[in-house]
């Protein structure tokens, strides 16, 4: 197998666990309204609503940046590094202030914009590179 098929099945399963992750930010959502997930600490109604709605906002900020992340464009790149970066900051404090388990959802932000930075070259703002020219047929 070349390099470039091992690179674009690389990309194929980092858009797969990219897509199971913003699904899995979803369901957590939809399992704390309905009251399956219930929060350790006590916190406020008003910190409750915006512990539920960050699931919300990084699952569907995700998806909309993933359709930028599978084109290739920097503005996916750029923007789910970003959200990455929040997410991090953001589990690592809901993790100490309010659920101990958020801290699983930086292992995720992490490898996703670790694979990112190690492979922004691939990204240039443009879409996918273009497919080389096949040889003339005779």
């Amino acid at each position: 197998m070349d390099s470039m098929k091992v690179k674009r099945a690389l990309f194929l399963l980092f858009l797969l666990f990219c897509i199971a992750y913003y699904i899995a930010r979803l369901a957590v959502f939809v399992a704390t309204i309905t009251g399956s997930i219930t929060l350790e600490h006590e916190v406020s109604p008003f910190a409750e609503a915006i512990v539920r709605y960050s699931f919300l906002a990084i699952g569907v900020i995700g998806f909309a940046l993933l359709a930028g992340v599978a084109s290739h464009r920097s503005w996916g790149l750029w923007g789910t590094v970003v959200l990455s970066a929040y997410t991090i900051v953001w589990d690592s404090w809901a993790a100490i202030w309010v659920q101990s388990s958020a801290a699983i959802g930086i292992v995720p932000a992490v490898i996703i914009m670790g694979y990112l930075v190690l492979y922004r070259k691939d990204f240039h703002g443009k879409g996918p590179p273009p497919k080389p020219e096949a040889p003339p047929s005779e």
